[in-house]
């Protein structure tokens, strides 16, 4: 959002205005940057075979996190009930804005068998550092599994399945805590991997594909506090921005003995933010926890500390319908009135707008065959922070509707920004001749759209002049409800294409 923000500012206003409204947005929206980073690359790949088994040496670090994501599932397997505990330390840092802002992708599962995607907030005061321990218990034989997030023994999550309802620990704007008990559906499937739901790297699922491999690279040799041999891996974007804008990667360290992953650091600049590391691994008779969670609500409202964690349920929501975007939209959202001739079904995905919570951001993509793809992003933030940007670039078409569509120099890099956040639902990589637009609606929103690849003028004007009020256009679709996936959680291999959307797209 910053780097989008920094297009053509130069051009539009004063460079001690600039310079003050870079100041103000920056905290957060670094942290927000890197934090989309943890949503879109920060994973491992999972459909590489070898599972079970350590095989031939890496030669690469990529190779290396995929033979890591297969060392975790194998942790899950077996007879015995599996208990993995974890750490996240939250580090302390000195910039309040970075202090503030910091947070994790957090899953769990309803009662459908389909997951849901949080935000799991972890902000501190300047100097300040804590520990959320994470503890996860899964039974192979039966699917039954509990997870719990304590901060000093007051649990501020829980998640679980006994067999037969699904339980969801829920904390109030009061800090007040209920359970919730959901009979599991018919025809309910726990994990089939439930490495994606318990591990370590529960929630950061995957967009690394043999197309990216440059994002992930081998860092070199290194030491636990233990003094046990990792290899570290680095993962993150190579993207370009404006200048003084810190750079922002996660450094995986990898066991040398097992290939396990034992931890995941978080760095912004030079400095760590957030640290989860492997305490303990093993199988135990019974949990410490109940499958139904009994007594975990006394515990959270007994214990005095843990309230600076939040979480924020449904972070990202699949197959939105264009009801939910106008109810949950506090803005004029826009829909094409007819698919793009060249594309295919569209899909609206509701995802929280880290820069400004609690308001919503709108994702709506088609996937072309011919591969030019069409990616439309409206959100809360891109009207209050694009509009001097907009205006400020080049028109190349009014509609008669009198939606404005605006060129930059840097609209094929903001459209392989966009194009990138979608490859959930487009797969293909940003293409070398995508173009973006930042657009004016009537309303004096700022949506952004891209093409992977070109448009003639007839199509592009055809896109544009086809964009109406979603309000006027939400009553001719079924709402699909709030689910995120038509079918149980599992292995992206087994699920299909939309499975491995929902499990890319946060």
């Amino acid at each position: 959002m910053s780097q989008i923000a920094q297009m053509g500012a130069v051009n539009v206003q004063p460079m001690a205005s600039r310079h003050f409204r870079f100041k103000i947005w920056k905290p957060a929206l670094a942290a927000a940057a890197a934090a989309a980073l943890l949503l879109a690359v920060a994973s491992i790949p999972h459909w590489f075979g070898r599972r079970g088994t350590r095989g031939p040496e890496p030669s690469s670090g990529f190779a290396l996190l995929a033979q890591a994501q297969a060392a975790e599932e194998a942790l899950f397997a077996g007879q015995g009930i599996v208990r993995i505990v974890n750490e996240i330390v939250v580090k302390a840092v000195s910039d309040p804005g970075t202090a503030a802002m910091r947070w994790m992708p957090l899953m769990s599962l309803d009662a459908t068998g389909k997951p849901r995607f949080h935000e799991l907030s972890l902000p501190a005061e300047p100097g300040q550092e804590y520990i959320v321990e994470d503890r996860a218990w899964y039974d192979p034989p039966t699917g039954r599994f509990a997870r719990t997030l304590t901060v000093k023994g007051r649990p501020v999550f829980a998640n679980s399945y006994d067999g037969e309802a699904v339980y969801w620990l829920e904390t109030g704007s009061d800090g007040k805590t209920a359970l919730q008990r959901t009979p599991a559906a018919e025809g309910f499937v726990p994990p089939r991997n439930p490495a994606e739901l318990l591990g370590i790297a529960a929630g950061f699922a995957s967009a690394v594909d043999e197309k990216d491999k440059s994002m992930v690279s081998d860092a070199g040799d290194g030491t636990l506090a233990d003094g046990s041999a990792v290899r570290v891996l680095k993962v993150g974007f190579a993207v370009g921005g404006p200048e003084g804008m810190p750079e922002s990667y996660w450094l995986f360290r990898v066991r040398k003995d097992n290939n396990v992953i034992a931890e995941m650091e978080w760095v912004l600049g030079e400095e760590s933010l957030l640290l989860t590391r492997r305490t303990q691994t093993g199988t135990v008779e019974k949990p410490e926890v109940p499958w139904n969670l009994e007594g975990i609500v006394g515990a959270a409202d007994e214990a005095q500390d843990g309230g600076r964690v939040r979480i924020s349920a449904d972070m990202v929501i699949l197959n939105a319908s264009v009801r939910q975007m106008v109810e949950k939209a506090d803005f004029e959202t826009y829909v094409f009135k007819s698919d793009p001739s060249w594309a295919g079904e569209r899909q609206i995905t509701d995802i929280l707008d880290l820069p400004s919570p609690p308001h919503r951001m709108f994702c709506i993509t088609y996937r072309a065959k011919d591969g030019r793809h069409v990616v439309l992003v409206q959100s809360y933030s891109y009207n209050m922070m694009l509009g001097s940007v907009a205006k400020g670039g080049q028109m190349v078409y009014e509609s008669p509707s009198g939606f404005k569509v605006r060129s930059s120099a840097k609209g094929q890099w903001l459209a392989n920004i966009l194009l990138q956040s979608a490859r959930a639902f487009i797969v293909d990589p940003p293409a070398k001749d995508c173009v973006g637009y930042l657009l004016e609606s009537p309303s004096g929103t700022f949506p952004a759209l891209a093409i992977n690849g070109p448009l003639t003028d007839e199509e592009l004007h055809g896109l544009i002049d086809s964009l109406a009020p979603a309000r006027e256009r939400m009553d001719e679709e079924p709402a699909r409800g709030l689910g995120n996936l038509d079918s149980p959680m599992k292995n992206p291999a087994e699920q299909g294409a939309e499975a491995d959307a929902a499990n890319r797209a946060p």
